[in-house]
């Protein structure tokens, strides 16, 4: 059950967006909110000697201030998405850390049930606006929790989607899936796309039977001789929450999320739940 989200936010505005899912979702779910935000490290702790030309000047007080202006600005956004909190009636907890953004943000994620992520944040360049950032990928390849990677603007979710595949990780997606479906109070519909008809109603059925324990509404979607990726994009509709596992086996997914789960993730316009 979903009793504590982890908010990750920095300045981006798809840490905006990142901070309405989750006050929603904690304010439906009765869930407490934890709030973190991460001075970067690696922009306080610059080389002691920065050579300007002629002459070499220490950057010791650029250090400092560059912390004292990161301090604030956290300072600041943790007060902010607090303050909307109480407002919604959410219970939250604030933290600022300082270390490395990902891993800080698993870190502090520990004994939380879900995080919420933005797309990409701050630090993020033109290019990346198309897929991931950089935070947001590590945080997917790295999290034992499943990862919510909220999009670019804010829809109301109106039906949770799932992939299954029928893996382990589909399953675990699942019964996050359905409990999001059931405190939501919308509906569920299952998609699986192989070439094997016999077995995508095998991994449906599963599904189902799930469902029906769980008292669930369920629409279930057999796709054959279609790419996963395509039938995913191709069925979502505005106001879905997409839901799967990550796909991929072996030493390959310590470092990918799978090509399905990547594609998914930096195409789609809905927000993504993903259970690596």
């Amino acid at each position: 059950m979903i009793k504590s989200i982890l908010l990750a936010v920095d300045a981006s505005e798809n840490a905006k967006v990142a901070a309405t899912y989750a006050n929603f979702l904690c304010y439906k779910l009765d869930a407490t909110l934890d709030v973190v935000y991460v001075v970067d490290s690696r922009l306080v702790n610059m080389p002691y000697w920065t050579d300007y030309g002629a002459i070499s000047l220490p950057v010791t007080r650029f250090s400092e201030e560059m912390r004292n202006v990161l301090e604030s600005q956290g300072k600041l956004l943790l007060e902010q998405i607090k303050e909307k909190a109480e407002h919604a009636e959410v219970r939250s907890r604030t933290e600022m850390r300082s270390g490395i953004p990902a891993a800080e943000i698993i870190e502090a994620a520990k004994d939380c049930d879900l995080i919420v992520i933005g797309r990409h944040g701050e630090s993020s360049t033109l290019e990346d606006h198309k897929g991931l950032g950089a935070v947001a990928e590590r945080v997917l390849r790295s999290s034992n929790q499943p990862v919510l990677v909220a999009p670019v603007k804010m829809q109301e979710i109106k039906r949770v989607l799932l992939g299954f595949d029928g893996s382990d990780r589909a399953r675990e997606a699942m019964t996050y899936a359905a409990e999001l479906s059931r405190r939501l109070n919308v509906p569920m519909t299952a998609l699986s796309a192989d070439q094997d008809e016999e077995l995508v109603q095998e991994r449906l059925a599963t599904v189902r039977s799930y469902a029906e324990a769980h008292g669930l509404e369920l629409v279930t979607m057999p796709l054959l001789n279609v790419d996963p990726v395509e039938a995913i994009l191709g069925v979502a509709q505005e106001g879905d929450l997409i839901a799967m596992g990550a796909f991929g086996e072996g030493r390959i997914r310590e470092w990918l999320l799978g090509s399905t789960t990547e594609s998914v993730l930096r195409v789609a316009e809905q927000p993504v739940l993903l259970h690596r």
